[in-house]
């Protein structure tokens, strides 16, 4: 396995859902302020910086560091990471887009790209997790 490597993802299917949902209700916010005033303003223009700034953060922040004895997953908003050591990954399943583990009995499931969702697959088959 190489020292260490590097990919996007996002969480489950329904926390994907829940955070794009409030990311997007802040354009809508910025886009009914402006409708309703009449003309651009300022705090129009907050939202969509806000909403412009939460969208980069939520596709580029989120990866997952894979280390020889560990998966760091960087999470959006909270400077707190979900450090997963290898030797507690339970019977990992993928699919063509999803990894599905469990982690001292919870189940934790994953978006990655195609390429993303190989390469880690082959991680953590040379890591010995099966």
């Amino acid at each position: 396995m190489e020292e260490e490597t590097r990919y996007f993802y996002q969480p489950d299917l329904t926390g994907t859902i829940i955070s794009w949902c409030w990311t997007f209700m802040l354009f809508l916010a910025g886009l009914i302020i402006w409708l309703e005033i009449t003309h651009f303003q300022w705090i129009s223009a907050s939202f969509f910086a806000a909403f412009a700034i939460l969208t980069f953060f939520s596709i580029k922040r989120r990866t997952v560091l894979i280390t020889p004895s560990r998966l760091v997953f960087s999470r959006l908003l909270q400077k707190d990471y979900l450090t997963i050591p290898l030797k507690d990954i339970r019977q990992p399943r993928f699919t063509k887009h999803t990894v599905s583990m469990t982690v001292n009995g919870e189940i934790l499931n994953f978006t990655f790209t195609n390429k993303g969702i190989r390469r880690l697959q082959l991680d953590l088959k040379q890591a010995g997790i099966e």
